[in-house]
């Protein structure tokens, strides 16, 4: 069960992550392509994507091997979950109404904000991994999240490029953006420590003795 889940969770997320490359290459010369891959890997929401397609993927394709161990673990599935999940809730509280896609658009949009973040928040909850994530080493998930930022604000100064409007640093100014990313941060932070809590609240159901049904 677990194994035919994941193998159909895994396809229709990179279904979404390929869809939505193939929409941002389609029709452009080749000497733009490259430049049209870099900007595709510069929004959070593919990247995002991307982990919870290896992580999904990963138990399968290599389960005995160090990916395959690694997506199992408890803190990397906290961290991706929390990636996702900020994900889909920044899109649909903050973007979502400032464009109105049709077509296979609205469906990579789809995928990549509404069903890739649903299936790994199943995947979460109904396979929980060996053990909780350690408190302490929560801070870790706010590493790929403050590189993705000091990215966006160097890839911008350079290319004049901003993947969403609070990180336009042209139009905000440096001192609100890194406002803005700070608060974001701690958001991350406190999203991490839920999901944390989360995974101990699973572990701690698990090991309770069930009691005696009597006749």
């Amino acid at each position: 069960m677990k194994v035919l889940w994941r193998s159909g969770a895994a396809a229709v997320v990179w279904s979404g992550v390929f869809l939505q490359l193939w929409l941002m290459l389609h029709g452009r010369p080749p000497a733009e392509a490259a430049h049209a891959v870099v900007k595709f890997l510069s929004f959070f929401t593919v990247l995002s994507n991307i982990a919870v397609g290896t992580l999904l993927a990963a138990p399968i394709l290599a389960a005995d091997r160090p990916l395959g161990r690694w997506a199992e673990r408890a803190g990397t599935r906290v961290a991706v979950a929390v990636y996702i999940a900020v994900t889909a809730g920044i899109y649909h509280t903050l973007l979502a109404g400032l464009w109105r896609p049709t077509g296979l658009q609205l469906l990579a949009d789809t995928l990549l904000h509404t069903v890739a973040p649903a299936l790994f928040l199943v995947d979460f909850l109904a396979f929980p991994p060996g053990e909780a994530a350690k408190w302490r080493a929560a801070w870790k998930a706010l590493v790929f999240p403050l590189a993705y930022g000091a990215w966006s604000l160097v890839h911008g100064a350079a290319t004049g490029f901003y993947p969403y409007p609070f990180l336009d640093v042209a139009k905000r100014g440096y001192g609100a953006v890194l406002v803005t990313m700070l608060l974001m941060g701690a958001g991350f932070y406190a999203v991490t420590l839920a999901l944390t809590g989360l995974q101990h609240l699973q572990r701690r159901l698990a090991r309770r003795p069930r009691a005696p049904i009597s006749a």
